[in-house]
């Protein structure tokens, strides 16, 4: 079993969000996806009776009962059955990112395919999920779905563990892990490339190119979508107006904040905070 005993690692997914953007549960006799790509979000699905095949990357998985299927965005995928007994899937899509930029999944590793141990307790958790739905707004049933869904996420991500053994924890890693954990708990600071790769005894075109390369974007690419995304959160609350909220985010004036706010976005600041003053 893995046991994350990294601190940077574990205090990177302490500060990631579960978003569960739909679920439900599928009996079917037939199936045929061929070449699936997922762009948006991840795949979970789970084989409580009967049974599927997977291809992924040229290789063909037998998904029986109890098995489990991780399918990460981009990755073409083929989904089907060959017999016409009644397979019953559990299934939900769903992001797991930091401001809603940072995707942690993939520091993870998890595989495509996996059996799930506790099987009975996972599902009993996904049918009181399933419940949740349809209780309507009501505020303690929103927190109870929360609770279910890191719930779901623990006992998947606890048995996906089990089938990873080795977690690339070389230096250097490490060190750019901690300029990733730097960057996301740090919004309203100021970093420039040559400043990180002198943290890092690096050269700062090295830096740019590997940290993209580990992460998808450069470190001060990442670090300006961490400023508006929380720049957005800040306008939604309404709680601070759109200087407090610019200074508060490192910003020297209101019309750099503006700037590079409506080339993130395609609107103001200001338009974007009007967005959400009739719920107030």
């Amino acid at each position: 079993m893995l046991i994350l005993k990294d601190d940077i690692l574990s205090s990177l997914l302490e500060t990631a969000e579960l978003k569960i953007l739909t679920f439900d549960i599928h009996h079917r006799t037939e199936m045929n996806y061929r070449k699936n790509i997922i762009k948006e979000f991840y795949m979970m699905t789970y084989v409580r009776k009967g049974s599927a095949k997977l291809r992924v990357q040229n290789q063909i998985y037998d998904i029986d009962p109890g098995t489990v299927i991780f399918i990460p965005p981009h990755l073409e995928y083929d989904q089907y059955k060959d017999n016409d007994e009644e397979t019953e899937f559990l299934w939900w899509n769903f992001t797991y990112k930091i401001q809603n930029v940072v995707d942690v999944l993939p520091l993870l590793r998890i595989p495509f395919i996996y059996p799930l141990k506790n099987h009975k307790k996972f599902e009993a958790v996904f049918d009181e999920f399933m419940l949740t739905r349809t209780r309507g707004g009501y505020i303690p049933n929103i927190i109870l779905q929360k609770a279910k869904s890191l719930e779901l996420l623990y006992l998947l991500l606890d048995n996906a563990f089990e089938n990873v053994h080795v977690v690339d924890t070389r230096q250097q890693s490490h060190s750019f892990l901690s300029i990733l954990l730097k960057i996301v708990s740090q919004p309203e600071a100021s970093f420039s490339l040559p400043d990180l790769a002198k943290e890092l005894h690096m050269n700062p075109t090295y830096v740019s190119n590997h940290f993209k390369e580990m992460f998808g974007k450069s470190p001060i690419l990442l670090h300006r979508e961490i400023k508006i995304e929380k720049a957005k959160s800040l306008l939604k609350i309404q709680e601070m107006n759109i200087t407090e909220i610019s200074t508060s985010l490192g910003f020297n004036d209101i019309q750099t904040f503006t700037r590079l706010f409506k080339k993130y976005t395609g609107i103001s600041p200001s338009q974007y905070k009007g967005l959400f003053n009739k719920n107030f």
